[in-house]
C-alpha cells in the first residue's frame, strides 16, 4: 500500500478513472512482486544471478547488541545530506520506531530524499499516525506485499525480510536488527538486552547493497526514481576488507543462500560455526550438516535459548536428534534473546546478514547477506562465538530424552504444522 500525504477532492468522472488506475497499479505491483517484470538494467548489473562479485577496500564494524546497532543507525541517519534508504521487516509504532520516523522526518524536511520500505506482515499493526510525520515532511513510504483488507484469507509467505540502511550511497547497515523497543532493550521486563549481529559497511561494496535496496523498492512498486543516478559512482575505498553481497529471493532461479551454505559445508575442512535464532532448514541443508560432521569437520550450532517464536523452537528440537547422532554440537544461548545470523567457515571467511536457517528464509523471503573473505573478522566472530558458549546450554541426547512424552509430542506437532520435517 503506497502512502500519500495529501487528499484530493474528487471531480466528475475522476472516481472511475481512479478505479482504473488503482487496478492497473495493483496489477503492476503483483507483476513486479512475483518477478514477472525485470528490474532496470543498472540494478541487475550490480546483483549477480550466479556466483559472487568480491570487492576490495571496504571497512566493516560489527555491533553485537541491538542497543549499539540502533544507536549507530540513528547517528548516521542524522548525518545524511543526499538520501536515506531504509528497508526493514519489522517497524514498530513504539518508542524506538517513533525515534526512527522522527529522525527520517527531520532529514526529509532538510531536503534529503527519504525512502522507507517495510513489510506488511512483519510490521502489521503499524498505524498511519506513526508514519504521518515522515509523510508530511515529504518522505516516500511503501509497504511490501500488503495484506488484503483486514481479513487474512491466507498467510502470504512471500515477505521482505531484508534489513538495510543506505545513507548517501556511502554508508550501509546490514544484519539482523529490526526497528522496535525489544531490539534495543530485550523481550521483557528485566531482560539484559538483545544479542544480534549487525554490520556498518563503508567502501565499494555499498553500491551493491544500494542496488539490493533498489531491487526491493522496484519489487514493492515504489515510486520510480533515478536508478542510474543512484548507482553511478563507486564509493571510495575505506578499508582493507574484501567482501561480496549475496542477495536472495523467491523470484531468483536458484536460492542463493541455501545453495552457498550447502556448497560451503561440502568444502569445509576443519570447523564450521553457525549461529541462528531458528532451525528449520529442510532436508538438503540437514544432510549437508550431517555429512560435514561425519567426515570429521567440527560443526557447532548456536540457537536461541530464549525465543520470540516458541513454535519454531519446538520444531527445531524435533530435528536435533539426527544432527546430534552425526556429531554436530548444539547449544542454546540463554543470557538474552539471540537473533544473529552468522556463519564462519574454517576461520577464513564468514557470512552475516538476514537469512535464518529455516525454510521461510530459504524459500519464501527476500534476504540479503554479506560474505566476508577476510581473516580478521572471521577470527573475531569465532572468539565471539566461543564467549557466547559460556552463556549457553549444551543440548545432548539425554536432555532431549528427558523432555517427557508431552514435550516430545508438542515438538513433533510443531514441526509437522510448519512442514519442517
Amino acid at each position: 500500500m503506497r502512502h500519500a500525504a495529501a487528499i484530493l477532492l474528487p471531480v466528475p468522472g475522476e472516481d472511475r478513472r481512479a478505479s482504473r488506475r488503482n487496478k492497473l497499479d495493483g496489477l503492476r505491483a503483483r507483476l513486479r512482486r512475483h518477478g514477472l517484470v525485470r528490474p532496470p538494467k543498472p540494478i541487475r548489473s550490480r546483483i549477480p544471478v550466479r556466483g559472487l562479485r568480491y570487492l576490495d577496500g571496504n571497512r566493516i564494524e560489527l555491533y553485537d547488541t541491538g542497543r549499539a546497532g540502533l544507536a549507530a543507525m540513528l547517528g548516521v541517519i542524522e548525518s545524511a545530506r543526499e538520501h536515506v534508504h531504509l528497508e526493514t521487516y519489522i517497524l514498530r509504532g513504539d518508542g524506538v520506531g517513533r525515534r526512527f520516523i522522527e529522525a527520517l522526518a527531520r532529514r526529509a524536511r532538510a531536503g534529503v530524499a527519504v525512502r522507507l520500505l517495510y513489510d506488511a506482515v512483519g510490521s502489521r499493526g503499524l498505524g498511519t499516525d506513526v508514519l504521518a510525520p515522515l509523510l508530511e515532511a515529504g518522505g516516500d513510504v511503501v509497504e511490501f506485499n500488503p495484506l488484503a483488507h483486514a481479513i487474512w484469507r491466507f498467510v502470504p509467505r512471500r515477505r521482505d525480510h531484508r534489513k538495510l540502511l543506505i545513507v548517501d550511497g556511502r554508508t550501509a547497515f546490514i544484519g539482523g536488527l529490526n526497528i522496535g523497543d525489544e531490539y534495543e532493550r530485550g523481550m521483557g521486563e528485566g531482560e539484559p538486552g538483545w544479542r544480534d549481529a549487525h554490520l556498518r559497511v563503508e567502501g565499494p561494496v555499498v553500491r551493491d547493497l544500494a542496488a539490493v535496496f533498489l531491487e526491493s523498492w522496484f519489487r514493492a512498486d515504489g515510486p520510480d526514481l533515478s536508478w542510474y543516478g543512484l548507482l553511478a559512482e563507486d564509493p571510495e575505498p575505506r578499508g582493507n576488507t574484501r567482501c561480496a553481497v549475496l542477495a536472495d529471493g523467491p523470484v531468483y532461479r536458484r536460492r542463493n543462500m541455501r545453495e552457498m551454505l550447502i556448497a560451503s559445508l561440502g568444502d569445509a575442512r576443519e570447523r564450521v560455526l553457525l549461529e541462528s535464532p531458528y532451525l528449520a532448514p529442510g532436508r538438503r541443508v540437514l544432510d549437508a550438516l550431517s555429512a560435514a560432521s561425519r567426515r570429521g569437520v567440527e560443526v557447532d550450532l548456536l540457537l536461541a535459548g530464549r525465543t520470540d517464536h516458541p513454535v519454531l523452537r519446538r520444531a527445531a528440537r524435533s530435528i536435533l536428534p539426527r544432527l546430534l547422532a552425526c556429531g554436530v554440537r548444539v547449544y542454546e544461548y540463554e543470557k538474552m534473546m539471540m537473533h544473529g545470523k552468522v556463519a564462519v567457515f574454517d576461520d577464513a571467511w564468514a557470512v552475516i546478514g538476514t537469512s535464518n536457517l529455516d525454510r521461510q528464509s530459504f524459500e519464501h523471503s527476500y534476504e540479503v547477506n554479506l560474505v566476508i573473505d577476510d581473516a580478521a573478522l572471521p577470527l573475531r566472530l569465532r572468539e565471539r562465538f566461543e564467549r557466547d558458549l559460556e552463556f549457553s546450554r549444551r543440548v545432548d541426547h539425554d536432555s532431549l530424552e528427558a523432555r517427557g512424552w508431552r514435550e516430545w509430542l508438542g515438538d513433533r506437532l510443531a514441526a509437522q504444522l510448519l512442514r519442517f520435517v
